[in-house]
């Protein structure tokens, strides 16, 4: 793909839990994760709320309605009194307990607050699903008009709560329009499809070049599964080798990948070998073959070299 674009992805805010990325429509209930005023549902501008904004209101709401209920059971106690003494404990202690509970909601408002949560979550899943399909919607919109950085910061929000393949699929489909650079936030575990995919390995292959300490055992699994596919494409070898490069970032997968390894040792650069023959040096009984292979890359192809010397 010769049209790719430079881009400079717009900041993603940090959340200890991905369902605080959410926001409700007071308007129509809509839920949404993107960062757009204007609900898609409704139209409404200026109406969203946070999640925590919305259970805070409906804490506070049942707090008033169980005042007022204790308040009135008081208050009939009030007009049942017989005499004055019992009228006037009715009143104070309806304002005793309505003073006493209000005060222990406060207390336990946190507590309260994230059970009050929970149930909204569980109670509210398919409005909530409705709501990010109708963002991943607005994302497909953006892709077929070209607006691709657009398009792929939306799916990377829907992607914090959504994780099935369709959106890694558009995802995807997205990146691959980029020039990809050392300093962005790229992704990749979270993009590994169900199967294979051209698509994914096409931006592996980039991926590998900037970014190689993404490439995480979860990755290397996939590729390892799929590499009679991925050899076949154009750039699959050089996919294979990179990924066989990255690998090396850590022994423990050198040691469980030690075949995708030892398959492209001959296609690894200078650093990278000098890298496995340190690595495994000192553990020549942990993968036999590959040590072998390492010792006999290292003697055709860099016997005169000195670092090569010291490690042998």
């Amino acid at each position: 793909m010769n049209n790719k674009i430079p881009v400079q992805f717009r900041k993603s805010a940090a959340t200890r839990h991905a369902f605080e990325r959410l926001k409700h429509c007071k308007g129509c209930g809509t839920y949404s994760v993107l960062w757009e005023d204007r609900c898609l549902n409704c139209g409404a501008e200026g109406k969203f709320q946070s999640l925590q904004e919305l259970v805070r209101g409906v804490r506070r709401r049942g707090t008033w309605r169980d005042s007022m209920v204790i308040f009135s059971i008081c208050l009939a106690a009030f007009f049942l009194a017989d005499n004055g003494l019992q009228m006037a404990i009715s009143i104070a202690g309806g304002v005793l307990l309505v003073v006493g509970y209000m005060l222990l909601n406060r207390h336990y408002a946190e507590s309260l607050e994230k059970k009050l949560l929970h149930q909204l979550l569980m109670n509210e899943n398919r409005s909530i699903r409705e709501g990010l399909l109708l963002d991943i919607e607005d994302a497909a919109n953006d892709l077929k008009t070209d607006e691709y950085k657009l398009a792929y910061e939306k799916l990377r929000e829907i992607g914090w709560l959504i994780k099935g393949n369709q959106v890694k699929v558009l995802k995807l489909m997205c990146l691959n329009h980029f020039i990809l650079r050392r300093d962005m936030e790229l992704e990749l575990s979270e993009l590994i499809p169900d199967d294979f995919d051209k698509e994914f390995i096409r931006y592996l292959n980039e991926v590998c070049k900037v970014s190689p300490h993404l490439v995480q055992r979860d990755t290397l699994s996939y590729v390892w599964k799929y590499r009679v596919l991925i050899e076949a494409l154009p750039e699959g070898r050089e996919t294979l080798a990179l990924a066989a490069g990255a690998a090396l970032r850590v022994k423990a997968y050198v040691l469980q990948y030690q075949e995708l390894v030892e398959a492209f040792i001959d296609e690894l650069p200078r650093d990278r070998v000098l890298r496995l023959s340190r690595l495994i040096q000192d553990s020549p009984n942990e993968a036999p073959e590959l040590y072998h292979k390492t010792k006999e890359t290292i003697k055709r192809k860099y016997d005169s070299d000195p670092e090569f010397q010291v490690q042998g």
